[in-house]
């Protein structure tokens, strides 16, 4: 007896390979498999009735093409009658092939059935490829009341969208489905999951976001307990720490409960922290001065009042000129708009600091370059300065601080 040569069986060991590898693919798809099933039952019945037919008496099953029109006039159940299987054998395999219509189309219709309705509620829920986003606004961790807390995102910020806003965290299916309620969050977009483990972060995209805003969440864990405060902020500084690794370069803003915590959202290069705690306690203490203070915070912060503090972006032509110079613009062309201060070093932190390393190093001399640098590393960043005297000097990456009267004509 002849022994199979080595080529033979390097081929019959790929056929076994290939084989596997379809079989594994079929098990792991049940709508392929489920078209794989229609097309072998369509095409082996419709031949077998056809081996049965053409030597019957008064068969009227002729040729291959005949038996397969039949056959899938059959498969999908619609019986014309123009063709019909005469002997018993052909009756029988017909039976079958109709019996295994049914099941494979059943099949296939579910599928496609549940891929629509699993789009529809994606949707729904405003949940999408991440891959698409970019320039958005992502916010993690969830708040009660969160239609209110968008809203007033949404009026704060103009020129912003509802389907810029991007949501990563774990709130209950019900309250995202309250939230998407409301007209003007429709478009929201959610993805579900853990905001301070950072394979979720990955799926907003937070390297090409605009901005990402961290809250600090209570939401209940898995088991039903209620973070403590320590533990909102610590998941607070996790996300932080995590985005600056993954999203070195975008805005992070930061809510905080213990203000004690804070020197971590600074390592992490956190652009504006939120002391929610401490405003919340300065805001009623100055309520016992009587003297209006509380009021005049309230008109400023209200996104439903005419008048809105804001920063704003100073013209390039007022670099190394007077803080005189930019009110005396102010005066003339922004009606609507008072100037109230600086903000120096401003937006973000990263680009900030590496722009004042670069003007740092502008120098041949050692001990002043020594000096420059040592400046840069006690940098504050977002630090306003209200009403500086006349001859203050502008500079780079320094913003204006602006109170807008929106019902009034912003350029005169």
């Amino acid at each position: 007896m002849k022994k199979p040569t080595q080529r033979k069986l390097s081929l019959k060991i790929v056929f076994q390979n290939k084989v596997q590898e379809l079989h594994t693919y079929l098990k792991a798809s049940p709508f392929v498999s489920a078209l794989v099933f229609i097309f072998c039952a369509w095409n082996i019945i419709s031949v077998i009735v056809l081996f049965f037919e053409r030597q019957a008496e008064g068969h009227n099953i002729n040729t291959y093409e005949e038996s397969i029109w039949w056959g899938i006039v059959t498969l999908l159940t619609v019986g014309y009658g123009d063709k019909y299987p005469v002997t018993t054998e052909g009756r029988f395999f017909a039976g079958l092939l109709m019996i295994s219509g049914v099941v494979g189309i059943a099949v296939v219709t579910a599928k496609i059935s549940s891929f629509f309705l699993e789009r529809a509620l994606r949707e729904r829920r405003g949940f999408v490829d991440a891959t698409l986003l970019h320039d958005h606004f992502v916010i993690c961790g969830w708040k009660t009341e969160m239609s209110t807390f968008l809203l007033n995102i949404l009026d704060s910020n103009k020129g912003m969208k509802a389907e810029q806003i991007v949501l990563l965290n774990s709130a209950p299916d019900a309250e995202i489905e309250s939230m998407m309620e409301v007209p003007r969050l429709k478009k929201v977009k959610v993805v579900k999951g853990d905001f301070f483990v950072e394979v979720n972060l990955k799926k907003v995209a937070p390297e090409k976001a605009s901005k990402v805003l961290i809250l600090a969440d209570a939401t209940p864990g898995a088991g039903g307990k209620v973070p403590t405060m320590t533990e909102a902020d610590a998941r607070t500084i996790m996300t932080a720490m995590t985005l600056n690794s993954i999203a070195k370069g975008t805005p992070v803003a930061a809510e905080i409960l213990d203000a004690a915590m804070d020197q971590y959202l600074r390592l992490a290069q956190v652009n504006e922290i939120v002391y929610t705690r401490d405003y919340s306690r300065m805001l009623v203490a100055m309520s016992s001065t009587g003297t209006g203070v509380t009021n005049i915070f309230h008109e400023l912060l209200s996104p439903h009042s005419p008048y809105f503090i804001t920063t704003l972006e100073i013209p390039d032509q007022f670099q190394q000129k007077t803080y005189a110079d930019l009110q005396n613009m102010f005066s003339r062309e922004r009606q609507g708009q008072t100037l109230v201060g600086i903000l120096e070093n401003s937006g973000n932190s990263h680009v900030a600091k590496e722009s004042a390393i670069r003007k740092a190093q502008q120098t041949p001399d050692i001990a002043q370059l020594v000096a420059n640098l040592q400046g840069v590393k006690i940098l504050k960043f977002n630090q306003p300065l209200f009403g500086p005297s006349p001859d203050y000097l502008i500079r780079d990456n320094c913003m204006a601080i602006v109170i807008e009267n929106r019902h009034e004509d912003k350029h005169g």
